[in-house]
């Protein structure tokens, strides 16, 4: 975390500003800090910012024990005895809390271990983001990617010429999103609770891609980064489409009702067949208009592996019509609303502030 990004970040809770105490830097860069507020504090852990609260902060903390035992003698007292107390106690029976925690280590395994960067990351990211949303319209705009994940995307928003793009995420993804970004300046990683977001209405364009519905409250979680934008802020999510997508209801959904219970690197070797079976289909109908998976053509095996895992471990996922997220953005009280249905099942949707 570079500390001239600190004045993005504020309380979760009170949106309070916050008080930087650096335990560790490097060239301007935090590799180690607590952040205070008058009435929390949160830790830099490996150069993020961690802002999750209650149950989801107790649980962050329990599992960085080693960062704990480096730094504890230069920690404050009050945070040395809560972070002693979160070591000793993990218990969570708060059925919000769980699936976030199921949802956030399942994600977390993905990006850490399958992910690998290529050449085709702008062509999906503009993707996803048309037709509403070009290159141009990210110059010099302060972007967060809600949901970031492995942040190649937040990546992207970057080296196409944001101001900052802010890439935020519920678990440790966080930190193979840090590694990715690591060399950019316009770019800050935060660990994060969707419900509650450590930001005040400061962004040109919010951005959440393939994240809300894997939520247990969907639109309660768009509703929550809405809130985030600016006074001519935009805001652009894609979720995925209920129309036309029997594929996914009554073939993906049985299966991951069942592979979602498997070990994930048990679950991570059989994903090997279902992407090699689309790459098979990619090869032999490469001529072919309109066939089946032709959205992954022109990917590399490794984004069918990924995706392949990423369908089959989530521990949720939900189906959308576009009348129903088009009725979200009318609820948070956004203007000029567009959708938009992509042919591979997917909705976006954009509105302004």
């Amino acid at each position: 975390m570079r500390i001239s990004h600190l004045k993005y970040l504020v309380d979760p809770i009170t949106k309070s500003p916050l008080r930087l105490m650096s335990l560790s830097s490097n060239k301007g860069s935090l590799v180690a800090g607590i952040l205070i507020s008058s009435t929390d504090w949160y830790p830099i852990i490996s150069g993020v910012p961690r802002l999750l609260t209650g149950d989801l902060k107790q649980n962050l903390l329990s599992q960085h024990a080693g960062f704990f035992n480096k730094y504890f003698n230069k920690m404050p007292k009050h945070v040395v005895q809560e972070w002693s107390n979160s070591l000793k106690s993990n218990n969570f029976d708060d059925h919000t809390t769980s699936h976030q925690l199921k949802t956030g280590s399942s994600f977390a395994y993905e990006w850490e271990k399958i992910y690998k960067e290529n050449n085709y990351e702008r062509q999906n990211y503009l993707h996803f983001l048309s037709p509403y949303l070009k290159s141009a319209d990210l110059v010099n705009k302060l972007v967060v990617d809600l949901g970031c994940g492995s942040g190649r995307f937040t990546k992207q928003a970057s080296l196409l010429g944001a101001k900052v793009a802010i890439g935020v995420d519920l678990g440790e993804s966080v930190e193979t999103a840090y590694r990715l970004c690591r060399g950019l300046s316009n770019v800050l990683i935060v660990q994060a609770d969707i419900y509650h977001l450590p930001f005040k209405p400061i962004f040109d364009v919010a951005q959440s891609i393939g994240v809300l519905h894997h939520l247990p409250n969907p639109q309660a979680g768009f509703a929550s980064c809405a809130t985030v934008l600016n006074k001519t802020g935009r805001i652009l999510i894609w979720v995925y489409n209920r129309r036309n997508n029997n594929r996914a209801l009554y073939f993906y959904e049985p299966l991951r009702s069942l592979s979602r219970q498997l070990p994930k690197p048990i679950l991570y070797k059989l994903c090997y067949f279902p992407a090699a079976v689309v790459h098979l289909i990619n090869l032999l109908t490469k001529n072919i208009p309109n066939a089946p998976f032709g959205y992954y053509r022109n990917f590399p095996f490794n984004m069918k592996l990924n995706d392949a895992f990423d369908v089959l471990s989530t521990p949720k996922s939900n189906y959308y019509y576009v009348e129903q997220i088009i009725a979200w953005f009318k609820a948070a009280k956004l203007k000029k609303i567009l959708a938009f249905e992509h042919p591979e099942a997917g909705i976006t949707c954009i509105g302004t502030k």
